[in-house]
């Protein structure tokens, strides 16, 4: 959870905010950057003004009945992200897999040697024994369409893509990534999530990996390397 404040003309927070595999950013005091609010004041109110908000289109129960000063604003965003961070642990299977299909995505397309990373490949595996067949045994392309711009937010069928990936790629470390992710921060941008992180394991699967959720946990910027 976070508690955020309204101090020198800023939106500030304090506190953990979970995003499944992307890990758990954390502030211990105001004047720490890990989680980041990115709207001033005026942006709010102006958003809040107009007759179609775009960035600001999801907050507006928490918002709209507020007073219009920076410390009631503040306790309407506290609100709303405590509550997005309740609905990503609501929803971590689906949102970890749209994550894991965006790395393997790149993964398969260019066919990159994960097994060369000592720590990706899995136990009763020899690295010196796998090579690029390792992408022959399914096929990610075929679940492109699923994760493309798609809700993850319970609103659709669900698909366990992780078992398929463990099914097809039983050589990869799939705990050990779980367990290895470096969270390098979080900007709460209205209704988007913008978030980077990185893997422990020299970041070469996952380098300054980015991506923004809408208030749907929709992918919308994924970005790796």
């Amino acid at each position: 959870m976070v508690e955020i404040i309204y101090r020198d003309g800023r939106f500030l927070a304090k506190g953990s905010f979970t995003l499944g595999l992307a890990g758990t950013y954390v502030n211990e005091s105001f004047d720490d950057e890990d989680i980041e609010i990115e709207s001033t004041l005026e942006d709010i109110l102006d958003e809040l003004d107009g007759k179609k908000p775009f960035f600001f289109i999801s907050l507006l129960p928490y918002l709209k009945d507020k007073p219009r000063d920076g410390d009631s604003i503040a306790k309407g965003l506290e609100e709303y992200y405590n509550q997005k961070e309740k609905e990503a642990a609501e929803h971590v299977k689906e949102i970890n897999d749209n994550l894991l299909f965006n790395l393997f995505w790149d993964l398969y397309g260019s066919g990159y040697p994960f097994w060369e990373i000592e720590e990706a490949v899995a136990d009763g595996y020899d690295p010196e024994e796998l090579d690029d067949s390792v992408y022959n045994g399914g096929n990610v392309d075929e679940f492109s369409d699923y994760f493309d711009q798609r809700p993850n937010n319970g609103t659709r069928e669900y698909i366990d893509f992780e078992a398929k990936l463990r099914e097809w790629f039983p050589m990869f470390n799939f705990d050990g990534l779980y367990k290895n992710i470096e969270p390098e921060g979080i900007v709460f941008d209205g209704r988007f999530l913008k978030f980077q992180f990185s893997d422990k394991w020299g970041a070469q699967l996952l380098e300054c990996a980015y991506d923004e959720f809408d208030e749907n946990f929709t992918s919308c910027d994924w970005h790796n390397h």
